[in-house]
């Protein structure tokens, strides 16, 4: 996403490198009706994150002052359309000032969110998965 909340294409960005994999995979599974109430993401994690959408179109909003009208619905500055298999990308102000939100769907949607948590916030003796440590990207 722009700072004039455009939707963009999936590239590489400066703040992540061309070969980098995401350290954690949010799944959100909606029913009718499910809605993310406005937020702004936890800076334990590295910007930006990416958010693909499956099964079912949604309406994502952002603002820095989100109203909530009642039960998934909210007043923002944007809304912005999610279409089946579209992608997210959040970074800059769109991340760390305005915040953000998804309406109550009308059907039933699932999301996956990539992301990466800051190298100085990992959990004291964390240590990866020795199976998915030298795991790389796929090769096309």
């Amino acid at each position: 996403m722009t700072s004039k909340g455009e939707l963009v294409g999936a590239t590489p960005t400066d703040d992540q490198p061309e070969d980098s994999i995401s350290d954690s995979c949010i799944v959100n599974i909606y029913e009718a009706s499910d809605c993310i109430p406005p937020h702004i993401d936890h800076h334990d994690f590295a910007r930006p994150f990416y958010t693909v959408s499956f099964i079912n179109n949604c309406n994502n909003m952002f603002g820095t002052e989100i109203q909530i009208i009642g039960d998934g619905e909210f007043q923002g500055s944007v809304e912005i359309p999610l279409p089946v298999g579209s992608m997210l990308i959040l970074k800059g102000n769109n991340t760390d000032v305005a915040k953000h939100c998804i309406l109550g769907v009308p059907y039933p949607r699932i999301s996956l969110t990539l992301r990466w948590m800051n190298e100085d916030k990992i959990p004291f003796r964390f240590r990866t998965d020795p199976e998915i440590e030298n795991l790389r990207p796929f090769e096309l």
